[in-house]
Order: C-alpha cells, then sequence, then structure tokens
C-alpha cells in the first residue's frame, strides 16, 4: 500500500482549532517538497517503533517510561525520501536489528541527583507533568532580545553564586557543591552516550572498515586513515594482468558486490575483481562506495540525515594529502604551540587567562528572534553569544572574515570585564557537550598537534546575559551547568502523556509544543545525536500502513509517539548542482546565453537551442532526482530536551573558525621572529599566506562535519544576501567583467583592496623581488654586461627557487589553502609556495618599505654563509661615482659636450650630481668605451627597466584597489610598453641629447625622424627611445633614489592612464582582436581565432622587413608591416581592428561602458587636459609635496643618498596616507 499523499493548505488559527483530533497537521512552510513520494531508499521494517515485547525491559514493575532501557530506540524507517544517486543505483540493505544487551546493563537514564541550586533557584521539575496542566517555560516570554550581539555593556557583572564559589586572593575556587554539581553534569551529561552504546557491539565489527584501494597513509597524530594520492594512479599492468578472472565493470557492480565488499565477506581476491583501481579512477564509482560505507552505520538516525565520522567526509577521507604535505594548519598545526600548562581546574585562574568577548557584525542569522534562553531566580537570560579566554594576550588581532550564507561577517574581539564565577572544568564541559555530544564536531581539536596533556589553547563560556538599563548581569557558570542537565533528563514526550496528548484538541498540541518547535532535541549515541525540532506531528502519516501488518494485540500494546519532524538537505557534493549531466547541461545553457548577447545577429536555431536546454533544465529540476531539500520524519521516543536552540549552534559552529583564525595570528609570531621584523599590521601578512581558495572553505574543521551540523541544528530559515553583489567586486573572469573592472579610474588616494586572498600581493611581490635581485646585480658586477646580469636574475626569481626560499622561511607552516585534490600535486603546492613567499615580500614592502624587503631577501639568500652574506649587503657605488665621490659637475668646464647635457637639465628640473652618469644613460651601445662615460647605457637599460616595472606596480596595487592581478597586469603593460616610453622620450626631448661617436669624436646628436622612412625604420626608432628612457631612469637611480625615480613617473607615466582607461586603449591589439573573434563562436564547435600568416619579407637578415596578414573564418582582415614577425603581426592585427569596427560587436560594448560610466563633456575635458599636460590633472597623480613648498627643484639635500630602497620619504605625510575614499578622482564632475 503506497503511503498517502501530503497536501499543503494555507489555513487560520480558527479554523486550525476545528480540525478533527488526530489529524497530521505540519505547521512548517508553504514548501511542497514534503508532498513529494517516492521510493524509501532503504528497505524498512514493519512497524514505526520496536515492540515492547522484544525487548526486556529493567524497570521495576509498575514504573513505565520513567526511563528508557540502555539501547537507542530505533527511527521508523518507512518515509518518503529522495535517493541521492542515479537511478540504476541501489544501496545495500542495512541491518538495524542487533540483539538486546543483557539484563544487567545500567539504566539509560538514571535517576537525577538532589537539586543542587539554592533554593531560590528556579528549576524545572524532572518528573513528567501532564502536558495540559505543566506550565509554560519562561522562554515562551515575549522579550526584547532586538540587543542581543550589538550593544557593547560599560559594565558587566555575573549572577551572584555565593554557594558554588569562594575567593582566594584575585581568584574563585569552586565550593564542594560547584564540584559535586560538575561531577553529576559529567555522569549523566556527558557520559549518557558511552551508557547508551554500552549494549551495542563495536561498530567495526558489525561494519568493517572500509578497504580502500590504493596506498592510505596513517595519520599517526589523529589516528584515522588517510587515502593517498598513489590511489588515483593507473592500475600497474603487471599485478592487474596476473589475475585469470575476468574483471567486473563498475556498471555491473550489483548491492550485493557491494555490501559484500563493506562488511568483508568476500574474499580479498573477489574484492580486487569488483573494484579493481580502474574502476575506482571514476569519481562517481568511488563516491558510490564511500556513500554506501557511510549509509551502513548501525547507529545512523535517518538515511537522509547525515552524520559526522572522524576524519571522513560524506564521500570519502577527509584529507588526500601526501605525508609531507600534512603540515600546517589545514593540519592543526600552528607553529609556535606547545603544551600549555594545565589550568587549575576548580578555579578561574584569573591570573594567568585573559578573556576577551566575540561580537559578530552583521547579526543576521545569528540570533533568531526566538533566543535560547535560561531562567535563573525569575529572569530570563538570552543568549549573547561566547567568550573566550586565552593564555596569552591577542591584543592585535585582525578581524576575522567568514563568507557565510552570501554574506560577509566580521567577528571581533574586545576586552570586557573578567567574569568571575566559572571554572575552567565547567567551560571544558561546557564546550565538549555544545561541540562534541550535540554538535557532533568530531575533527575539533583545539590542543597544539601531538599533544594530549595539559589546557587546551583557548577555553569558551557561552555567554546568558539579561540586560538592565546600562549594564548587563552575565549568567553563572553553575547555573548554565544545572538547568542543561535538567533539560537532558526530560524526556521529549513523555511515554506517560500519551493518553493525554491523544484526547488533545489540534489548538491545544500545537500549543503545546510551541515552546519545543525549533529547539535541539538529543539522543545520546545516535549519528547525528542532536536534530532541529522543526514541528511535532501526533500521527505519522504511515502509520496506518505500518501498523497494518500486526495484530491487534500488539497494536493496542504499542505506545504511539508523536512524531518528529526535521527539515533536511542533501549534502551538495550529492545534490543536483553537482550532478555531472545537470552541470553538463547548465554549462552548455550560459555558454549559449553569453553567445547570443555578444553575437551581432540571433538565428532562429540559436533561440531553439535555447528554449530545448531550458526545458531540459526545468525537467531535471522537477524531476525528484538529487533533490536537496527533504521532510523526515522520526519517531519521538528516546529523545530528550536540551533547552537549546539554534542561535547557540550557529554561533558554535563559527566560533571553530574564529578559534583557527586566533591560533593562525598567534602563529606568525613565530615567522616574525625568523624574519627579525615585527608586523605593524599582521592581516598583510595573513593574507599574503591565504589563498584565494582559502575563502570557501574556511571552517575551522572537517567543512563537511560544519555543514552536516549546520543542516541538522543551524536555523530552519536562512537569510541569504544577494550573490550577484557580494561577488561583484571579487569576481575576475569574463570579458565583460573585465571591461567593467577596466573602465574604473584610480583612487586619488590610496586605498587597501576587498578582494581576498594574495593574487594582488603577489603581483606586486614579483616586481619587489625583481628590482632587489636587479639593483645588487648591477652594482656587484660592474662589468657584465646586460645579458649575464639578465641570466643571473633569472636564476633568483624563477618559481622554483622561490618556493626553495619559502621552505627555507618556513611559510609551507602557515599557508592556507582549500584542503583539496588539488594541492595534492607536487607542481600545485610548489607554485603555491612561490607566490606566498612573492606576497610576504610584498607585505614587506608595503608594512616596513623596501629596505626591508632588501634585507630580509638577502639573509633568506646568503644568511647561512656570512662571507657571500657580506658581498650582498655591502653594495659598492658605481664606478664613476667611485672616481668623484663629492661629484664630476666639474667636467662641465671640461668638456665642452657635457654643456649641452645641463640644458638637459634644465629642461627636466633635475640636477645630477655626477654628471657622467647622465652622459653615459645617453650613451648608446655603438658608440663603444670611452674615458668620459666609462661604457654604453645597456646596463642602465637593464636597471631602469626594472624600476619602471616596480614603482608602477606599486602604484597601480595602491591606487586601483578594485582590479585582480590580471587587471592590474593590463594595465601595468599599457604604462611600460615601448610605445608609451618611445612617446615620453619624445616629450621629454631625451631623443635630441644622444652621444655617439663620430670621426673619432664623441657628439651629442638626435635620433633622426624622417616623414618617409620605412615602418621599420620608424619601429626600430621607436625602440631606440625606449630604451633610451629605461637608461634615464637607470641612471636617476643611481644618481639620486628611488623616491625620484617615482616622482618621475608620477608627473610623466600616470596621468596617461586617464587616456588608456577613457579610449579603452590597455589592451594590445592582437589581444583584443582575438576576444572580438571569441564572440563569433557557436555553442557546439571550438572557437575559432583570428590566425597570422607571413605573406612575404624582404631585406638583409639584419634589417628584415616582414608582411603578414591576419585572417579570421579564411577572409584577410587585413596586412601588417613589421620588423619582427611579431611587430607585423600587432600591426595587422591594428589595421584589422581599424577597418571591421562594425562588424566587431565587442568593440561598441567597450565604448558603452565607458560613455554609461561618465558623461561625454568630461571625457573631452580630461583628454583636452592630457593633451595640454594640465598642471591640474598632473598634481592628482602626485602624492606628496616637500614641506618647504618647492617644486621641480634639486631635493638631493632632504633625500639621503645612501636610502636607495625607500618607498617614501617618512617626511611625506600626505604619502602615507591610508585613509579610505569612496570617490575617484574623476567623479568630481565626471558620473552621469
Amino acid at each position: 500500500m503506497d503511503p498517502p499523499q501530503k497536501k499543503v493548505i494555507y489555513i487560520n488559527e480558527r479554523e486550525l482549532a476545528n480540525l478533527p483530533d488526530g489529524a497530521s497537521v505540519y505547521v512548517l512552510s508553504s514548501s511542497n517538497d514534503s508532498a513529494k513520494t517516492q521510493e524509501p531508499l532503504l528497505p524498512t521494517p514493519p512497524s514505526t517503533s520496536l515492540p515492547m515485547w522484544a525487548l526486556p525491559s529493567p524497570l521495576p514493575p509498575g514504573f513505565q517510561f520513567q526511563s528508557l532501557i540502555p539501547l537507542i530506540p530505533l527511527s521508523p524507517l518507512s518515509f518518503s525520501t529522495s535517493s541521492s544517486f542515479s537511478v540504476d543505483f541501489c544501496p545495500p540493505p542495512l541491518c538495524f536489528q542487533y540483539p538486546p544487551p543483557p539484563p544487567n546493563v545500567p539504566l539509560f537514564a538514571p535517576p537525577l541527583p538532589p537539586p543542587s541550586a539554592p533554593p531560590n533557584q528556579l528549576a524545572l521539575n524532572p518528573t513528567a507533568v501532564t502536558p495540559s496542566r505543566q506550565t509554560k517555560p519562561s522562554c515562551s516570554r515575549d522579550v526584547d532580545n532586538s540587543w542581543r550581539g550589538g550593544v557593547v555593556f560599560p559594565s558587566v557583572w555575573c549572577t551572584p553564586a555565593t554557594e558554588f564559589f569562594e575567593t582566594i586572593g584575585v581568584c574563585k575556587f569552586a565550593t564542594q557543591r560547584m564540584i559535586e554539581l560538575e561531577n553529576d553534569f559529567e555522569n549523566y551529561v556527558l557520559k549518557r552516550r558511552e551508557k547508551a552504546l554500552a549494549g551495542f557491539p563495536p561498530i567495526n565489527t558489525v561494519r568493517p572498515p572500509l578497504k580502500r584501494l590504493g596506498s592510505v597513509d596513517i595519520d599517526h597524530a589523529n589516528h584515522f586513515p588517510v587515502l593517498s594520492k598513489n590511489g588515483r594512479k593507473r592500475p600497474n599492468t603487471k599485478k592487474s594482468g596476473t589475475s585469470s578472472e575476468p574483471s567486473i565493470e563498475l556498471g555491473g557492480v550489483t548491492p550485493d558486490h557491494l555490501l559484500n565488499v563493506i562488511s568483508g565477506n568476500m574474499s580479498s581476491a573477489h574484492q580486487s575483481e569488483v573494484l579493481q583501481p580502474h574502476s575506482l579512477d571514476d569519481k562517481l564509482g568511488q563516491q558510490r562506495v564511500e556513500i554506501s560505507h557511510k549509509l551502513a552505520h548501525p547507529h545512523r538516525l535517518h538515511p537522509s540525515i547525515w552524520h559526522n565520522e572522524p576524519g571522513e567526509h560524506n564521500s570519502g577521507p577527509a584529507c588526500s594529502c601526501k605525508s609531507k604535505y600534512r603540515i600546517g594548519p589545514l593540519h592543526n598545526q600552528f607553529e609556535g604551540e606547545t603544551e600549555v600548562p594545565r589550568c587549575q581546574l576548580e578555579s578561574n585562574n584569573r591570573d594567568r587567562l585573559y578573556h576577551y568577548r566575540v561580537m559578530v557584525t552583521p547579526t543576521t542569522n545569528f540570533f533568531d528572534n526566538k533566543p535560547s534562553v535560561i531562567p535563573f531566580n525569575g529572569n530570563d537570560y538570552l543568549f549573547d553569544g561566547y567568550s573566550i579566554f586565552l593564555h596569552s594576550p591577542i591584543d592585535d588581532l585582525p578581524p576575522c572574515q567568514l563568507l557565510r550564507f552570501n554574506l560577509l561577517y566580521e567577528f571581533v574581539h574586545f576586552n570586557e570585564e573578567f567574569p568571575e564565577n566559572f571554572t575552567v572544568r565547567a567551560l571544558d564541559m561546557l564546550t565538549e557537550y555544545v561541540f562534541k555530544e550535540l554538535l557532533e564536531l568530531l575533527d575539533l581539536n583545539w590542543r597544539p598537534h601531538g599533544v594530549d596533556t595539559g589546557c587546551p589553547v583557548v577555553h569558551l563560556l557561552p555567554r546568558f546575559v539579561r540586560r538592565l538599563e546600562n549594564s548587563g548581569e552575565l549568567l553563572s557558570a553553575d547555573a548554565i551547568l544545572d538547568y542543561w542537565m535538567r533539560q537532558t533528563q526530560l524526556p521529549l514526550i513523555p511515554a506517560s502523556d500519551l493518553p493525554t496528548i491523544r484526547r488533545m484538541p489540534n489548538s491545544e498540541w500545537s500549543a503545546h509544543i510551541d515552546d519545543l518547535r525549533g529547539t535541539l532535541a538529543w539522543k545520546p549515541g545516535a549519528k547525528p545525536p542532536a536534530v532541529r525540532i522543526d514541528q511535532l506531528d501526533r500521527l505519522s502519516s504511515y502509520s496506518s500502513t505500518s501498523s497494518s501488518s500486526m495484530s491487534s494485540s500488539c497494536a493496542a500494546r504499542l505506545p504511539t509517539f508523536p512524531m518528529l519532524v526535521h527539515m533536511t538537505f542533501t549534502p551538495m557534493k550529492l545534490s543536483l548542482s553537482r550532478d555531472p549531466q545537470y552541470k553538463s547541461v547548465l554549462k552548455n545553457y550560459l555558454k549559449l546565453l553569453y553567445l547570443i548577447v555578444n553575437k551581432p545577429r540571433i538565428s532562429a536555431e540559436d533561440r531553439n537551442q535555447l528554449a530545448e536546454l531550458t526545458n531540459k533544465l526545468d525537467s531535471m529540476d522537477h524531476s525528484g532526482v538529487h533533490r536537496r531539500e527533504i521532510t523526515v520524519e522520526l519517531s519521538s521516543e528516546g529523545f530528550y530536551r536540551t533547552g537549546i536552540r539554534p542561535d547557540v549552534a550557529q554561533f558554535a559552529l563559527n566560533m571553530a573558525s574564529f578559534v583557527t583564525h586566533v591560533r593562525c595570528i598567534m602563529s606568525l609570531k613565530s615567522l616574525e621572529a625568523r624574519l627579525n621584523y615585527q608586523f605593524k599590521d599582521k592581516s598583510i601578512l595573513h593574507q599574503a599566506l591565504t589563498h584565494p581558495s582559502y575563502r570557501r572553505t574556511d571552517f575551522g574543521t572537517n567543512q563537511d562535519h560544519f555543514q552536516n551540523t549546520l543542516t541538522s541544528c543551524g536555523l530552519r530559515t536562512i537569510k541569504y544576501g544577494d550573490k550577484l553583489q557580494l561577488y561583484k567586486k571579487w569576481r575576475k573572469k569574463g570579458l565583460s567583467k573585465m571591461i567593467q573592472v577596466m573602465s574604473f579610474m584610480p583612487k586619488q588616494h590610496e586605498e587597501r583592496s576587498k578582494i581576498y586572498g594574495n593574487e594582488r600581493l603577489e603581483f606586486l611581490g614579483d616586481a619587489a623581488i625583481e628590482i632587489i635581485a636587479s639593483i645588487h646585480l648591477f652594482f656587484m658586477f660592474p662589468d657584465l654586461p646586460e645579458g649575464n646580469l639578465d641570466a643571473y636574475r633569472q636564476a633568483l626569481v624563477q618559481n622554483q627557487h622561490l618556493a626553495d626560499l619559502a621552505l627555507r622561511l618556513g611559510l609551507h607552516k602557515h599557508l592556507l589553502y582549500t584542503h583539496s585534490v588539488d594541492f595534492c600535486h607536487d607542481s600545485t603546492y610548489v607554485y603555491a609556495r612561490s607566490d606566498a613567499f612573492e606576497a610576504v615580500m610584498a607585505a614587506l614592502a608595503l608594512d616596513g618599505g623596501l629596505e626591508t624587503v632588501d634585507r630580509i631577501f638577502g639573509a633568506v639568500l646568503f644568511g647561512d654563509c656570512e662571507r657571500i652574506h657580506r658581498v650582498w649587503v655591502q653594495v659598492p657605488p658605481h664606478p664613476l661615482q667611485a672616481e668623484y665621490p663629492d661629484g664630476d659637475r666639474e667636467w662641465v668646464l671640461k668638456v665642452p659636450m657635457f654643456k649641452k647635457l645641463v640644458d638637459l637639465e634644465e629642461r627636466l628640473g633635475i640636477h645630477f650630481k655626477h654628471l657622467r652618469v647622465l652622459a653615459r644613460a645617453l650613451t648608446v651601445r655603438k658608440t663603444g668605451y670611452n674615458i668620459y662615460t666609462l661604457g654604453d647605457n645597456q646596463r642602465l637599460e637593464f636597471l631602469g627597466d626594472s624600476l619602471l616595472k616596480y614603482v608602477t606596480t606599486d602604484y597601480l596595487y595602491r591606487h586601483f584597489p578594485r582590479h585582480h592581478e590580471g587587471h592590474l597586469s593590463l594595465l601595468k603593460n599599457s604604462l611600460v610598453n615601448k610605445y608609451t616610453q618611445a612617446t615620453v622620450c619624445s616629450e621629454l626631448g631625451l631623443d635630441q641629447f644622444i652621444i655617439r661617436r663620430e670621426e673619432n669624436s664623441l657628439t651629442i646628436s638626435s635620433i633622426p625622424e624622417e616623414a618617409t622612412a620605412s615602418a621599420t625604420r620608424r619601429q626600430q626608432n621607436v625602440k631606440n627611445k625606449a630604451d633610451l628612457l629605461e637608461a634615464f631612469i637607470g641612471a636617476l637611480y643611481v644618481d639620486k633614489d628611488i623616491t625620484w625615480v617615482e616622482r618621475f613617473c608620477q608627473v610623466c607615466f600616470w596621468p596617461r592612464l586617464v587616456e588608456f582607461i577613457l579610449k579603452q586603449e590597455w589592451n594590445d591589439p592582437k589581444s583584443k582582436l582575438q576576444q572580438c573573434c571569441l564572440t563569433f563562436r557557436s555553442l557546439n564547435e571550438d572557437p575559432e581565432l583570428a590566425h597570422y600568416k607571413v605573406l612575404e619579407y624582404a631585406g638583409p637578415s639584419n634589417d628584415r622587413e616582414h608582411k603578414v596578414g591576419v585572417y579570421f573564418r579564411n577572409v584577410l582582415l587585413a596586412v601588417g608591416i613589421g620588423r619582427s614577425v611579431q611587430s607585423a603581426e600587432m600591426d595587422a592585427a591594428k589595421n584589422a581592428l581599424e577597418a571591421h569596427q562594425e562588424a566587431f560587436k565587442q568593440l561598441n560594448f567597450q565604448r558603452a561602458v565607458i560613455h554609461k560610466r561618465y558623461r561625454q563633456p568630461y571625457i573631452a575635458k580630461m583628454l583636452n587636459k592630457l593633451e595640454s599636460w594640465d598642471e591640474s590633472l598632473v598634481d592628482k597623480f602626485v602624492g606628496d609635496v616637500p614641506e618647504d613648498g618647492r617644486e621641480g627643484t634639486d631635493t638631493s639635500e632632504l633625500v639621503p643618498k645612501r636610502k636607495r630602497h625607500e618607498s617614501f620619504k617618512e617626511g611625506d605625510e600626505d604619502n602615507n596616507v591610508r585613509g579610505i575614499t569612496d570617490s575617484d578622482m574623476e567623479l568630481e564632475d565626471g558620473s552621469p
């Protein structure tokens, strides 16, 4: 007989009261998911609960239902559930029937001890009372709880508890009464699970451990198996070929085979036949085996409610890392943590503990309308978060940002008055009860790695507060212990009340269970042990079906307990969104939708394909397969009350992440000690060690344990944030997103970016390491040519070398990244280490300046060899400076050629102390060696290139907070390319002061600009000018320091960003053409890209001219000419974009973005200012002005010569501004 259909109706309170007695009523929500009925996931027993005659009762005669036998009452299994697997897969039947325990097993719920609270303390009666006469608990009062979580009290004190605590010195100690209360809590609450499972056989006997294929590494610290990466390699053909019997493919594995593999009833040879390594290579097959093993747990509460097991995810082992990579915070290893000396358990240890209150903003989803309440002395104390006690202070702790429910939460700590009335033992017992016994966070370990003795690194106190006028009263720990212990002795529905319950009208029943609805129900020993009560229904929808198979006499003797209704969710990994077929259809749908938006013309075929994919998605959504939301019914028999609502569970779950954050920050002290540098802002260092993937897995413990517990014990109704708005500023993929981001102008003042992860820091750190290496190589090897210096620099900055340096610093002990299979590969881990090293160098540059980076980088490189390190640190002066330490300005009178250089100095407003350094920067390679410059400008060009890249990167990082690493790279390339450099060189007139050798004498000439010159010659002139400018920047640094280079770029380079952004010229022509071609691709075809073909070339090998054509779909778009093939391709792409603007819709979109963001008069005004080089525009990019007001003068006296590596001058206050502003420099009158 099929179970009856459930229907959803909307009724008012009067209609609810008029319903007939015994009707099944849900007052949950308007969701109709519970109306869907499908075949049950597992075979079910014929009854909803165990017959009373089936098990011997140890209770005395006449004492009915006061206490349960030491067995976990079996949950009803005939429920309407949906399978999380494909239709052709059937998990094996599970055995839930076990022999009864021996009759001498102690009672499951011992009688409650005498009340330990004072006589005037309000305590619930532990004995069962008649529901109709029972008074409502005080938690049902209408109290104002809007202040919870957001009020900082000027003063806080604890409730009086003189009978439980006594003062000795500065600390409080437990009295004998408090010790007895703690012993009772440990005996009647914490040992409840152990007593409940005493009569059952061991789990490994009923369900043998899963024999995973491949090598299995054992985590000796945590004692659970970890599947290594080797288990995913291809099978050994020699071993697999020795078997003479045919192997069974994955599709042919039957449920019986799976059950036999799990239970170990098959021989090892047969097991290898059923599931060979090549079969498990299919992730779906491996997932099925793991899930079947999980479903076979004998104490599982319900097949659709997922439980937690130590070291396990829902679909496999929690860790797949190699042994050498099991280090760092993800594996509960925090550097610097040692065994914490044990606190005095029966004292509050005020003389050694530091107390902080933890608050969260915003409070959405953390403090529900119905809070957890503890009544005490006639007053209600509401749950208000947690207090944390540490053994060392954490005053410099940055906020802990957590991403939950599409909302960005910030957990902060602050000092509050030390609460008096508690003991460390009470705190540890409350923590164990909430986190282990209720929330089942089995992988949570707050002791140092490998340490089982001493104190945990933190102690937690749940805060129950009563708000007074200007202060708050905190509930003492003894009251929390007593109330929670008494609640756990109360059955959810006493058996003696069943006759009364059956006779209740619906309205009275609804009012009776109103205080229980939304609380957590506890079933010790079950998996999971606690679930949220969404509703209590007196009759199951399937009670008539199940009772039909029983005799009438048996049914009359079987009490019918109300059904606990719980709304749960299938884990995301097993839901529809993770189904390969659904993901494929959804990907095609989104891809086609994007193509239609960017196509110039939409065909009927495209519309038909879109409609077909839409219908297919709708049919899969409504098919019920892999359904996420599931309604579960459980018999309330065996469940006990807790007095705890989901707000406690919600806050406690995220406290695990906060504690991990605290331990990570405290472990950074060890890294700072190795660096010999203490960060002013530790959040920068923490960000440098955080991979962007860590944000979505930052749970502080096993992520599946977190999600399972959140589903079972968290809030039923979640208020989600706007995902589009949340990820709008973080998203970096997509052409449209790139165009939108690249339309933002720079911030006039430096601003901290809100982008998560270390990718931006890595971008800055790469330039910082390169400039440090370039400077040292330039001065240490004065005779090496540019090519050799570049080879040495590449050896220093390559990823493998930086990864080795990261190991020397111990950065791998602090890395935060997603704990996934991707990071199990050596190559991925090497890149993660090298990126972290670059990010840490960037953090040092931001916090302490480039001089700090230089010191630490040199120490990491050669700190183990004092002689080499001394050579690296003691940078010699340039040979031209060594000859004349006080300057060589007198050469102006001796050498007529140098008199022209004075004119260049006057034009630039820069006066060189060593004029020959400037002369060398203007000496081209063909000039050769001479006594005036001692060489050409090739080496200075090498130095200037690195300097320009670094100062550009530093400016972009500080003033473009909304740009990701890739966006910043595009802007940097637009500034430091040879065309921009050649333009600056021409505007400054440097090309008019070239030093050449003519007729055995040095003369100053200019780079010829002929109107009739060929394209090849013009491109060569561009390259020469760019090299000349880089050499000049190198000479500026050698004679001055890096602050002069930065000021030079502020005036000559940064304002050009206005033109690049407003004209959308931040990308090179070839990349822009490829982006335009991608918009023409079809759904099921590989994207067609533009390809280039050399049409002809002419001229000698040292001055050859290439002619290249660009083709798209076999159509010639344009032709380009250049000295090299690459330059010719770039010219061809540029000509193609100009000739086919109407065909490329993407170009119109880029222009539309700019015109939508800025008004046309404003765009014209800014471009005119740039063309005339208006001083008001340049001033926006100059962040510092000398204190005496002088501009354009020689400030060599203001900047010490040897401070080469400072990013800014200490006296420039404006340059060190960290103020945050929401307005760009263009928004004065530019926004529409």
